[in-house]
């Protein structure tokens, strides 16, 4: 799937800052106080987390290390922000659990972000997963002024990324997964609050949700 001209723009402006933004994590903000990069995260069901660890160790045996290989697999509900203290959006992630009402989410087959050299497993937006998304938004714009990304806004492209290839890497790759055909269906039942370390993104607390999954076929 190839995102239309502006988005790819978007996107290969934002991942620039995002990774410019990571090698800072930890370091100290203009006034001397040290900061921390978090984000909040869906965690992927096992069957479609160890496919796609299986696909990134693939990619890095015939690519070498990549940086899709520095966090485990997720889709991503607010990019990474800098914060002076955790504590508070650690208790924002413990009421998300409390409240968000489960639904399906679905990744189907391999996209690629062209500009920036991404490789990913797309993701089908739905009206639930964007509601959950411009949720997180709006609560942490009026709650502790994190204001969104220009990259969060209608244009936002769900997806959960493999790898970041050099250019030739990534023609290559590009060639030989974009025939691949893949979809895993899976409950979303834990989300993750993530924090970079410097040099990678770990999961700093992850959380199953309290309400049960309602199958709207009424099955079980």
């Amino acid at each position: 799937m190839r995102p239309p001209d502006s988005l790819r723009s978007l996107v290969s402006g934002m991942y620039r800052r995002v990774r410019s933004a990571g090698l800072r994590a930890g370091g100290s903000a203009p006034n001397g106080v040290r900061t921390l990069e978090i984000a909040y995260v869906i965690l992927l069901s096992d069957e479609a987390h160890n496919y796609m660890s299986k696909l990134e160790i693939e990619l890095m045996k015939q690519y070498g290390p990549h940086e899709g290989l520095k966090a485990t697999p997720h889709i991503t509900l607010k990019l990474g922000f800098h914060v002076t203290d955790i504590e508070p959006f650690e208790q924002y992630f413990d009421q998300l659990v409390t409240e968000i009402t489960p639904f399906e989410i679905s990744l189907k087959n391999i996209g690629f972000f062209d500009d920036v050299g991404i490789i990913f497993m797309d993701v089908v937006h739905t009206p639930e997963l964007e509601g959950l998304r411009r949720r997180i938004l709006k609560d942490l714009s009026e709650r502790y002024g994190i204001n969104p990304y220009p990259l969060e806004g209608d244009q936002y492209h769900f997806h959960a990324t493999l790898a970041y290839l050099s250019k030739h890497d990534f023609e290559t790759a590009r060639h030989r997964l974009k025939q691949i055909n893949i979809r895993f269906k899976f409950k979303l039942e834990t989300i993750g609050l993530m924090c970079h370390t410097g040099e990678e993104w770990v999961t700093y607390k992850r959380a199953k949700l309290q309400h049960k999954f309602a199958d709207p076929s009424g099955k079980h």
